[in-house]
C-alpha cells in the first residue's frame, strides 16, 4: 500500500515538474508550492489522525462503561463479575473486544430484570398481607419501589422468609377468627338466634390493623361474655319455671286433699 501511494504521488510530481518546466517557474516558486503542498498533505494526515485518535477514545469509554455497568450488576445480584480483563493481556481490536462484552452485557441486563421482578412479586404479597393483618398504609399494587443495589438471592431468600412468616401469622389469626365464629354459631344456636342477622352484621373480613385488631378482641371479648351470661340467665329461668312448677303442682294436691 505504501508504495503503490508512493508511486502515484511521484507520477504526479513528475507530472507537476513537467508543467512548471512549460510554463518557466522559477525555482523559488517550484520550491514555496512544493512546500505549501507538503503542509496540506501533513493537514490531512493530522485530521485523519485525530479522527482515528477520537474513534480510538471513544471505543476505549464505550468498553469502559460496559464492564463498569456489568461489575455494576454481578455486584447487586452477588456474583463475580462475568467479564474480567488484564490490562497487560492482549484481547485483540478494540471493536472486537467490544463485540464481546455487549452480548455479555444483554444478557445480564436481562437476568437483572428477572430478578427484580421476583423481588417486586415477594415484596407486593408482603405489602399486601401486611395491610390485611395490620391495615398499616394504603395498599399498592403498582410501582413498589425495589433497591436495586442488592439485588443478590440472599436477599430475596430474606423476603422469602418474611413472606413465609406473615403467611403463617395470618393463617393462626384467621384460625382464631373462625374458632371463634364457630362458638358464636354453636352459642345462637343455643340461644334461637339469627347468627346472620345478630353477630355477622358488623364482621368484616379484614384482620384489622394492630389497634384495630385490640379493639375488636375486645369487643368479641365483650360479645363472648354477653352470650354467656344470657345462657347463664337462660338456665337460671329455667330452673325458676321448674321450681314454680313444682311449687304450684304441690299446692294444687294440698287444695284436693282438705276439700276431700
Amino acid at each position: 500500500m505504501p508504495s503503490q501511494m508512493e508511486t502515484t504521488c511521484g507520477s504526479l510530481l513528475h507530472e507537476l515538474q513537467i508543467i512548471w518546466d512549460e510554463v518557466g517557474e522559477s525555482d523559488a516558486e517550484r520550491d514555496r508550492m512544493l512546500l505549501e503542498l507538503e503542509q496540506e498533505c501533513m493537514e490531512v494526515y493530522r485530521r485523519k489522525v485525530d479522527q482515528a485518535n477520537k474513534c480510538r477514545a471513544q471505543l476505549r469509554q464505550a468498553i469502559a462503561d460496559a464492564e463498569a455497568e456489568l461489575a455494576a450488576i454481578c455486584s447487586a445480584m452477588g456474583e463475580r463479575p462475568v467479564h474480567i480483563r488484564q490490562s497487560d493481556q492482549s484481547t485483540g481490536s478494540l471493536k472486537a473486544e467490544l463485540r464481546t462484552i455487549l452480548p455479555e452485557i444483554e444478557e445480564m441486563r436481562k437476568r437483572k430484570s428477572d430478578r427484580k421482578n421476583q423481588f417486586i412479586e415477594v415484596l407486593e404479597e408482603i405489602q399486601r398481607i401486611k395491610h390485611e393483618i395490620y391495615r398499616s398504609g394504603g395498599y399498592v399494587s403498582s410501582n413498589m419501589a425495589v433497591d436495586e443495589t442488592d439485588l443478590s438471592l440472599r436477599k430475596l431468600e430474606e423476603l422469602d422468609r418474611e413472606l413465609q412468616a406473615l403467611q403463617k401469622e395470618k393463617t393462626e389469626r384467621l384460625k382464631q377468627v373462625l374458632e371463634h365464629l364457630n362458638y358464636l354459631y354453636s352459642c345462637c344456636s343455643v340461644l334461637g338466634l339469627d347468627f346472620k342477622q345478630n353477630c355477622l352484621r358488623d364482621f368484616t373480613p379484614s384482620l384489622g390493623e394492630s389497634d384495630e385488631l385490640k379493639r375488636q378482641a375486645l369487643s368479641r371479648k365483650e360479645i363472648l361474655e354477653k352470650v354467656e351470661k344470657w345462657m347463664t340467665a337462660c338456665q337460671e329461668e329455667s330452673w325458676l319455671e321448674e321450681d314454680d312448677n313444682r311449687y304450684n303442682a304441690g299446692r294444687g294436691a294440698s287444695s284436693h286433699s282438705e276439700r276431700d
